[in-house]
């Protein structure tokens, strides 16, 4: 093995290389120590490799108060090298972020699966104007605010603290409906604003590498309120009408499409978002002024027909807690990463979360969310930021 202070000497790779070299470390150490030198003993300093594949294995929660420890775990965190084995160690799935709608500079909170378990991400490095959330993707969340009777949008990094105010928009939009998409080899990215109260209103597109929005494809229906997902190259927005309808934006074409789907029977309100490929509807069913169950669907299409397919329910048992029977039944909110699917009934504390990866699909309550004034104020958001700490805005 050598000497524990070359590095040249170091093998290391993955847990158990981790665990060899931290275990030889140690018994160098103690050895010295038996011999009765322990007086003197001056603790070599580990390997640059070895180093980082340790500071790789914690939680992202602690890289942050890790920048404390020394000049170089402070540059570390954005070392190419460290990035590629944080990479291998640790999953992509994504947190789940909470927010208060109008206080998020101060009130934002993160849900880690890997350790399930809440983490308080405070906003407060944005200007105070920057208090509605919008959309998220990747490791960037899109925030908006009112200034001088304009609107502004923001791209900001959250764990990174980072932001930037976008351009201004081409033209003249009243509270567009906001859509980030993410490409995950060069972290470049493009951010759809579409208007929401106007027949025919175009589109707009900003792209992150020209840093500039440009006009496409005009609408091809009102479109009052929509629910939006990106899904396979196609920006898909589920109108509330009337009539109901889902439209498609393609990326790469500038160029909208109705898609040939009716909506499920019974649906009273529904949400729709990306599934590995997949587009997934999951909505609320409502018979004879009953709310009687939620159900999630998945978008099949062939040629020029379209369908949703019912793919699973919520237990029964999980639907009256969630739906509270005896009181309203406010529009939820559903986000996904990876296998989970989060929702969230606005005005109640409790989050719920379906694994559809498990056969069959399992539901439980996530550990319980932090404390809020008002629940009505809260949005949820949910986007990969494992590998995303080098994201540039």
């Amino acid at each position: 093995m050598g000497n524990i202070g070359s590095t040249s000497t170091w093998i290391v790779g993955g847990p158990v290389g981790l665990g060899l070299a931290a275990y030889m470390y140690d018994n160098r150490i103690r050895n010295r120590v038996r011999s009765g030198d322990n007086l003197k003993i001056r603790i070599p300093e580990l390997p640059e490799e070895v180093v980082d594949r340790i500071q790789a294995y914690l939680p992202v929660s602690s890289y942050f108060r890790s920048r404390t420890v020394s000049r170089r775990w402070r540059t570390t965190l954005f070392v190419p090298n460290f990035l590629e084995i944080r990479t291998e160690v640790h999953s992509k799935e994504a947190w789940l972020f909470i927010l208060s709608y109008r206080r998020c500079r101060n009130w934002s909170f993160a849900y880690d699966p890997a350790f399930d378990r809440w983490h308080k991400i405070p906003l407060s490095f944005l200007p105070p104007d920057f208090m509605y959330p919008t959309a998220a993707a990747g490791g960037l969340l899109c925030i908006r605010a009112y200034m001088d009777g304009d609107q502004v949008l923001s791209v900001c990094n959250p764990l990174l603290k980072l932001w930037k105010a976008l351009p201004a928009w081409l033209e003249d939009r009243i509270d567009p409906v906001i859509g980030i998409d993410i490409n995950p080899l060069t972290q470049e990215y493009k951010i759809v604003a579409v208007g929401s109260y106007e027949s025919g209103a175009t589109t707009e597109v900003y792209d992150s590498r020209m840093n500039c929005w440009s006009v496409t494809g005009k609408l091809p229906r009102k479109m009052s309120f929509a629910r939006s997902a990106f899904c396979n190259g196609f920006f898909y927005c589920l109108t509330s009408g009337p009539p109901d309808a889902l439209l498609a934006y393609s990326m790469e074409g500038g160029v909208w499409r109705v898609v040939p789907v009716s909506r499920p029977s019974f649906l009273w309100y529904g949400d729709i978002v990306e599934y590995l490929g997949r587009l997934l509807l999951v909505g609320a069913l409502r018979i004879d002024q009953s709310f009687e169950g939620v159900r999630i669907w998945e978008l099949r299409e062939s040629d020029s027909v379209a369908e949703w397919e019912e793919v699973e329910t919520m237990p029964d048992r999980l639907f009256k807690d969630f739906y509270r029977k005896g009181k309203m039944f406010y529009s939820f909110q559903c986000v996904g990463s990876g296998n989970s699917l989060y929702l969230h009934v606005k005005k109640t504390p409790r989050v719920l979360v379906c694994n559809l990866g498990s056969r069959p699909p399992t539901w439980r309550w996530l550990p319980n969310s932090p404390t809020c004034a008002d629940w009505s104020e809260v949005s949820i958001w949910g986007f990969c930021i494992n590998p995303r700490m080098s994201v540039s805005i």
